[in-house]
């Protein structure tokens, strides 16, 4: 199970919108290789505030569902990452 994005992830956003996910964080030129991590399951759930999470017995896939969207991912913190792209 991974617990926190990746750099490549980060970059899906401009560096400025992650700096908006936080109250205070250090403005780094490798901010994506350096901040990811910062970017993990809790933090997420506590930015989304209201977010319905459940997992399949199934077929085993995360459901996330946030601002009246559903999203759906064989790992947490990539669902909860998409919620969160969808958010800005």
């Amino acid at each position: 199970m991974k617990y926190h994005i990746t750099p490549r992830q980060a970059k899906e956003v401009t560096e400025e919108v992650f700096y908006s996910f936080f109250n205070e964080i250090v403005h780094r030129k490798d901010w994506a290789n350096y901040h990811h991590k910062k970017m993990d399951i809790g933090k997420m759930i506590d930015y989304l505030d209201e977010v319905i999470i459940s997992r399949s017995v199934i077929d085993g896939m995360w459901s996330v569902v946030a601002f009246n969207k559903h999203y759906e991912g064989k790992e947490l913190v990539d669902t909860l990452w998409e919620a969160m792209k969808d958010e800005i």
